[in-house]
């Protein structure tokens, strides 16, 4: 054991992911019996230090001793076996294992104790766990899980547990339980802790001091005594405000220091010290199987759950074994001050010619307008209410996913009656579903949990729906393909290895498999209706701001749709009927007209116009089995009463242009630099969103080949050409706009292929740039011109070929999805589109 009574000791930690840095020279020490928080925003690289001390991740440099030893070349299971225990961001649960079964996951067979003496000991410390004990891990709550993966970290019987983001998604509660329950093992085991958060009011509960850490460097420290001071904190934590859970107050006896030891002789070669006996950090040498004598050990007395009320038979209780968001309550953060360095860099970044003496002057005369800041960093938050508890579910494996198309799934139930009584939902991962993660494809977001539902979650809810999980979408939604999701690509259900299509791909594969009723899928150039083509499902893209799309993470707020993803056209009607109409949040919205989408049904087409648009057919992409098989649909409808007859709109060809301009010059000002949110709108704002997102700066390298081309071109356009171009394409596409209005003067709908080819086969994990790049936007021509004029369109499938699905689309005018309805039904009642 080492002289000084530091446990752990990191110092010069440099790490990341492969070639992507995160940590940049991190220092810390965690005493013996001590409690250190570490606070930081989401993308901080909180995870990644903790990754990197349990040794998940590599250290690029640097080193971390631990009980005086050197471990940075131990495996993460040696690491642990010497006394390092761990609880991940996420938890870790085994959502099929009992808890039981969990518990034994962790044990580990190194003398003292037998596996149930172990667990039992457990338990005592962890009564609500006890009580849970047969119930499978997928079905509890976050917080219950959180409370067994605490569990089974102290199956180890740990000196020293890192702790990462216990609080995410967890009710007051269980978090006031933690507290408790962490308190005590620390005064009962001399247990460590090294814990990463958001949550400053659990940190201050907990914590004997606290670091800063900003962009993966340690920028302050708190002491004991200067957590008790408010103006001290306030000063320290000047980097925004932190997430809070409301009430917490644990009062805790500080840990006294562990009295230094002998140190291990110098030059001892580097087996005999790993072979060595293990010290206690009381400076007692013993194995790692061995357990304090009982006359050591302090009895638990973790607080007692809440009570639980009787509720009628069948009643879903409010209980701490549910989700429910806590009271919004800030804490007072003060936000820093520039310095006069920063203060430089700003003024050559704006182009400004200013002395020191100038910046100073502003500074003082900034003051003022910072206090406003402040204020404003201190005030709580005014976030929509989350209505139905939860638990946050599990990621499936491989064998329950062989399509890739699931990223999370639940069972949040809605009310209990309504019209989505019994319809089974999932969600396309770029929705907000509070306390369930989100990665809308992609690495950057992983590890994100909105504290949110949707508008269109709520009203599914309302409406009696069962949320059953989310699904995967292709990387932050840049691709009409399904191959560019940071987990890999999307299957089709009709042809393995060939596209489901993007960018909702997981949506219609899981509606075409019959996993699924209903899904919400989302369209900026063809997305809910590209994957349906490829997948034989329905997917209607609404008039745009039909639907509200708060609470949806965007990509352009001009060409932002969500909706309906169905397997019938009934149930699309149906679903788009909870979904549609003005939530007074969204600025996409101007006064939606919105009506009974099922009374459309089984009213046939007799009458109806429908003009076949030419341009959509023999493109210079187009593929003549999939032009014939819609040419025979609209001759379905012919026969069927319609007034068919082939138009033309030469503008059609000119659109993808415009919306090419307005995607890659929109989306780098709003999502990108924009931080998902941009400015200069009303509506709902997600701060945490913004925050989590906001690191892609420091791990662009890590983003899909199809984004980093638009995101050259959005920002070469906008940087070399002033946005001169978005404007124009705006301006023509409201000429665009007018020929189509025309044309519905004589006609009620416009029928051409969804997509001009099949699905494509997914390129391999090499393929060359312009292979990737093709694959995601090669298909859009005919679906993105009704994104960037916002008509109603809808995609049906109307035959196969080469073992494909062909899908057909139907456009009518603004708020008509009614004459869509109608018309798609009439096609569905035809038969088997299979057959066709």
């Amino acid at each position: 054991m080492n002289t000084a009574t530091e446990l752990l000791e990191v110092k010069g930690l440099h790490g990341g992911y492969g070639r992507i840095p995160v940590l940049h020279g991190i220092d810390l020490a965690v005493g013996s019996g001590e409690i250190v928080g570490v606070l930081g925003h989401n993308g901080m690289g909180k995870s990644t230090l903790l990754k990197t001390i349990i040794g998940l991740l590599p250290a690029k440099s640097g080193s971390i001793r631990f009980d005086g030893q050197d471990i940075g070349k131990l495996s993460a299971h040696e690491r642990a076996r010497r006394g390092l225990g761990y609880v991940p961001q996420g938890r870790g649960v085994f959502p099929k294992l009992s808890v039981r079964d969990n518990l034994r996951m962790a044990f580990q067979e190194v003398g003292g104790d037998d596996e149930n003496a172990t667990i039992e000991r457990v338990l005592d410390s962890f009564p609500q766990v006890r009580r849970l004990i047969d119930r499978e891990g997928g079905a509890l709550s976050g917080g219950e899980q959180q409370l067994l993966a605490l569990a089974r970290a102290m199956m180890g019987d740990p000196w020293l547990l890192l702790l990462d983001e216990p609080t995410e998604g967890i009710q007051p509660s269980i978090i006031e339980e933690m507290e408790q329950t962490l308190t005590g093992l620390q005064a009962d085991r001399g247990l460590s802790i090294l814990l990463v958060e958001q949550n400053f009011e659990f940190i201050h509960a907990l914590a004997d001091r606290v670091l800063v850490l900003e962009r993966g460097r340690i920028t302050a420290e708190i002491s004991g005594a200067d957590l008790q001071q408010k103006g001290r904190v306030e000063e320290f934590l000047g980097f925004g405000a932190a997430r809070t859970t409301g009430r917490m107050t644990v009062a805790r006896t500080p840990p006294k220091a562990s009295p230094a030891a002998a140190t291990q002789p110098a030059g001892a070669p580097a087996a005999a010290v790993f072979d060595a006996p293990l010290r206690h950090p009381s400076g007692e040498r013993r194995d790692p199987g061995a357990r304090l004598p009982e006359a050591e050990r302090m009895p638990l007395r973790p607080a007692p759950p809440p009570s639980r009320s009787a509720v009628p038979a069948g009643a879903r209780p409010a209980t701490s074994s549910t989700f429910s968001p806590a009271t919004a309550k800030a804490t007072t953060m003060s936000v820093k001050r520039p310095t006069l360095g920063q203060m430089r860099e700003m003024s050559e970044r704006l182009r400004l010619s200013m002395s020191d003496s100038d910046l100073a002057e502003y500074l003082a005369v900034m003051e003022p307008y910072m206090e406003a800041y402040d204020r404003l960093a201190a005030a709580p938050d005014f976030l929509p209410e989350v209505k139905y508890p939860r638990s946050p579910g599990y990621r499936p494996d491989a064998s329950e996913n062989p399509l890739n198309a699931w990223y999370y799934k639940t069972d949040i139930k809605g009310a209990a009656d309504g019209p989505l009584r019994g319809k089974r939902i999932v969600l396309k991962d770029t929705v907000c579903l509070a306390g369930v993660p989100m990665m809308n494809g992609s690495s950057i977001m992983e590890g994100y949990v909105p504290e949110i539902d949707a508008t269109i979650v709520t009203r599914m809810l309302d409406a009696g729906a069962t949320i059953v999980g989310k699904s995967h979408c292709e990387y932050l939604c840049l691709s009409g393909g399904s191959h560019t999701n940071a987990t890999g690509p999307v299957h089709n259900p009709y042809k393995h290895g060939y596209m489901a299509g993007g960018s909702s791909s997981g949506s219609a594969v899981l509606v075409a498999t019959g996993e699924v009723d209903m899904a919400i899928a989302g369209d900026q150039g063809g997305s809910i209706r590209i994957p349906s083509s490829n997948c034989g499902t329905y997917g209607m893209k609404p008039t745009h701001g039909l639907v509200p799309y708060t609470g949806v993470m965007p990509v352009e707020q001009t060409i932002d749709h969500v909706g309906p993803l169905t397997a019938n056209v009934a149930d699309n009607a149906l679903l788009l009927e909870v979904l549609a109409g003005e939530d007074g949040l969204d600025p996409r919205q101007y006064k939606p007209r919105t009506y009974r989408y099922t009374e459309a049904l089984g009213k046939g087409v007799q009458g109806l116009r429908i003009g076949i648009l030419r341009e959509g057919f023999g493109r210079p992409e187009s593929e003549a089995d999939v032009d014939e098989k819609v040419r025979a649909a609209a001759e379905r409808y012919r026969e069927l009463g319609a007034r068919v007859e082939e138009i033309s709109i030469p503008d059609h060809l000119l659109v993808p242009d415009y919306w090419t301009a307005i995607t890659v010059e929109g989306l780098q000002d709003m999502m990108m630099h924009g931080n998902t949110s941009g400015t200069n709108h009303r509506g709902l704002f997600l701060p945490s969103m913004v925050d989590h997102f906001a690191n892609w700066e420091n791990r662009a390298d890590e983003l899909s080949s199809s984004l980093k081309t638009c995101m050259f071109l959005g920002e070469y356009f906008q940087t070399r050409y002033r946005g001169r171009f978005y404007g124009k394409a705006q301006n023509l596409m409201r000429r665009a706009t007018l020929r189509y209005k025309e044309a519905f003067r004589a006609y009620d709908l416009l029928l051409l292929p969804t997509l001009p080819m099949k699905a494509q086969e997914i390129p391999p994990p090499d393929a060359a740039l312009a292979l990737y790049v093709q694959r995601a936007f090669e298909m859009v021509g005919n679906t993105a011109p009704f994104n960037s004029s916002g008509f109603p369109a809808m995609s049906l499938p109307c035959g196969m070929s080469e073992g494909l699905p062909v899908g057909m689309m139907l456009v009518g005018k603004n708020y008509d999805e009614m004459t869509i309805y109608r018309a798609a039904h009439a096609f569905e009642q035809l038969g088997d589109w299979r057959a066709m």
